[in-house]
């Protein structure tokens, strides 16, 4: 028992400074492509900070379906496919609608929004901030080893800021734009990709599309940044 305790030690003394790296690391590269109107260290650290909190959000959510019986669970998304897709596409609304929760005050409150970019910037904080809290919970319970600790604080954030993308940017159509159908059409976006994501990386020989649609989400991500750059 007492060695098991010391190698979580040993996991957390890691998970906490990757973790720190990670989300300095992905902040700094959202600001970076946001160089063209930057937006405010402090509302961008509020954005990661309030996602990371929204990861609460996401387990009450969870423990509410859990006890009307309609908890989805990672062997359902291995399962036929009718009950696997759409487990993964309730994953997907409970932790998209997590992540958007930090941003609200932002696309209706703030000055700083004042652009349609601020939408996907704002967004992916709170995503970056939702990957690396999950990350710890995830090391907290006794999930992740030490090499697992490391992929997730680097790769997730990405795949949790790209997920969120669609809605940031509809939100940022709603709210500046006046076009409202686009903020619940980028929302179910968000949750297609996410949900898919899930369900190719639960199932045998579909992880590579996973890593595709990342790949794919992440092209989309740059083009879109060199022509708001040109704006």
């Amino acid at each position: 028992m007492r060695s098991g305790v010391e190698g979580l030690d040993r996991i957390w003394l890691l998970a906490l400074p990757a973790v720190a790296a990670a989300a300095g690391a992905w902040i700094a590269y959202l600001r970076w492509k946001d160089r063209h109107r930057p937006e405010p260290w402090v509302l961008l650290a509020s954005a990661l900070l309030l996602g990371a909190l929204a990861v609460a959000a996401a387990s009450s959510s969870y423990d509410l379906l859990d006890r009307l019986g309609a908890l989805p669970t990672w062997e359902q998304l291995m399962g036929p496919w009718r009950t696997a897709w759409s487990g993964a596409m309730l994953i997907g609304a409970v932790e998209e609608a997590a992540k958007m929760l930090p941003v609200l005050p932002l696309a209706f409150g703030s000055r700083h929004f004042d652009e349609l970019w601020d939408g996907p910037v704002y967004a992916g904080a709170a995503g970056i901030g939702f990957a690396l809290a999950e990350a710890l919970a995830l090391v907290s319970q006794g999930e992740l080893g030490a090499v697992e600790t490391l992929a997730r604080a680097g790769v997730a954030p990405l795949s949790h800021a790209l997920f969120a993308a669609p809605w940031g940017l509809g939100l940022a159509y709603a709210t500046l734009a006046g076009r409202w159908l686009a903020w619940p059409a980028g929302f179910v976006a968000a949750v297609v990709a996410h949900g898919a994501y899930d369900l190719c990386m639960a199932r045998p020989g579909l992880q590579i599309f996973g890593a595709l649609l990342v790949g794919g989400l992440c092209i989309g991500w740059i083009a879109a940044a060199r022509v708001w750059a040109r704006t």
